[in-house]
């Protein structure tokens, strides 16, 4: 609905379009010799240019229909004024060929712009070379092609068929019945690609055709392109009409104002906006992250620094020191609120040591004991999560009392035992030593 009434509040001049026209056939007819030979007109494109590059771009060609065929077509009712017979090339499945050849035959009229049905095994044995790809290139008009095979025929054409934009156009083969209105249609319309830039150019006809037929088929161009033109007419800021040697003349412009107030009756956000959007959060990510890893750079430098380490001292030293001094404060209030006697000396005495041995006991992070079992606990078993070295009269293991330090009992040995394996180890020997001297006896008998 919001393209329809942009389409309806913004149209394109016909009397504009029809003086543009005529002014271009009569720079080409002012600048084409009379003795040039025959052939040299030139093709009329109608241009669009957008205000933002496409986010999604084509190869594959887009059929726009026109009043006025660009081709001979065989047509009782229409003229063929400036036209020229389309030699078209078939791309086809080896299996269709042979099908395709006897509906050529069947239907002359619709399907005689064919001259050549080509496979796509025999495309990639005989046109290997580059040579023969730019032959084929300028032998034939239109390319046609099994919509199946498309992706297909990329690597075997090359890049010379984009450049010139004569990629294959895709149609339908599983209706054979259809084949030959199928083919109609595509010479009977125009063809446009969406090209990764701010300009799309689209065929309206050629110099040699009446200008009425030229100023109908860019209507029906500017009708129907703008339906597939990314954001459609909020993305079009000028429309000109042009050939490939003359200035283009503009038919349709709009300002950068105008543009910006009908991206937002179309709720259209920019791609620069949302590009900002992205940066901005990407930005703010890194900067979170570099921060973070700064953090963590400082606290490893700062703890690895002997200077650090001596000022962390320093500062626990000064911490004890007021501690202390308020303890003499409040201690010093209390002496003041007693009389001057001997249980109010002892009393100050007792205060000054026990608040001494809680501040020694924080400084060093031990716990106070509160009971004499814990001591005894204490010295059988040491608790510890992590191995923190060999410690004597101990072995760190798993227990009954958790992971720890346990004492090291060392293991009584059996002296029954002990006598037992003696005798055994001397038995043995008493054995051997037998049986040397049996050895050495026969030996001295036989050399006596």
């Amino acid at each position: 609905m919001v393209a329809e009434t942009i389409a309806n509040r913004l149209p394109v001049d016909t009397e504009l379009l029809n003086k543009a026209m005529t002014a271009i056939i009569k720079h080409h007819n002012g600048t084409v010799s009379k003795s040039a030979l025959l052939g040299g007109d030139l093709p009329v494109h109608v241009q669009f240019t957008l205000a933002r590059v496409p986010e999604k771009t084509s190869s594959r060609p887009i059929r726009i229909a026109i009043p006025h065929p660009l081709h001979k077509v065989l047509n009782p009712e229409e003229s063929d004024v400036g036209l020229e017979d389309a030699e078209v090339c078939l791309f086809v499945k080896d299996e269709s060929k042979q099908w395709v050849k006897e509906l050529l035959e069947k239907f002359p009229n619709e399907m005689g712009s064919i001259k050549k049905v080509l496979t796509l095994t025999s495309l990639r044995k005989k046109f290997t070379q580059y040579k023969d790809r730019r032959e084929l290139l300028k032998s034939y008009d239109i390319f046609l092609a099994d919509d199946r095979i498309l992706p297909m025929l990329g690597k075997a054409l090359g890049k010379n068929f984009f450049q010139e934009k004569k990629q294959p156009v895709p149609i339908k083969l599983t209706r054979k019945e259809a084949l030959p209105f199928t083919i109609k249609k595509c010479l009977r319309s125009s063809f446009m690609w969406i090209s990764p830039g701010t300009c799309v150019s689209v065929k309206a006809g050629n110099t040699a055709m009446p200008i009425e037929h030229l100023v109908a088929n860019a209507t029906a161009i500017v009708e129907n392109a703008a339906a597939h033109i990314p954001r459609k007419w909020s993305n079009i800021s000028a429309i000109n009409v042009k050939t490939s040697q003359s200035v283009a003349l503009p038919i349709y412009n709009k300002t950068r104002e105008e543009l910006e107030e009908i991206a937002k009756i179309a709720n259209v956000a920019s791609c620069t906006e949302k590009k900002r959007a992205r940066e901005e959060e990407e930005e703010e990510a890194e900067r979170k992250t570099v921060g973070e890893a700064k953090k963590k750079q400082k606290k490893a430098v700062a703890a690895k620094s002997p200077l650090v380490k001596a000022l962390k001292k320093a500062q626990k030293k000064n911490i004890s020191m007021s501690k202390t001094d308020a303890i003499d404060v409040e201690i010093s209030k209390e002496t003041k609120e007693r009389p001057d006697s001997v249980e109010g000396k002892a009393a100050e005495v007792s205060i000054k040591s026990a608040k001494r041995k809680k501040i020694k006991a924080i400084d060093n992070k031990e716990v106070i004991p509160k009971s004499n079992k814990k001591q005894k606990e204490s010295k059988d078993f040491i608790s510890s999560k992590k191995f923190k070295g060999s410690k004597k009269g101990f072995v760190y293991k798993m227990g009954e009392r958790g992971l720890g330090y346990y004492v090291d009992i060392k293991p009584v040995p059996d002296k029954k035992a002990l006598a037992a394996l003696a005798k055994m180890s001397n038995g043995g020997n008493k054995r051997r030593s037998i049986s040397k001297t049996r050895k050495s006896g026969r030996k001295g008998y036989k050399s006596i």
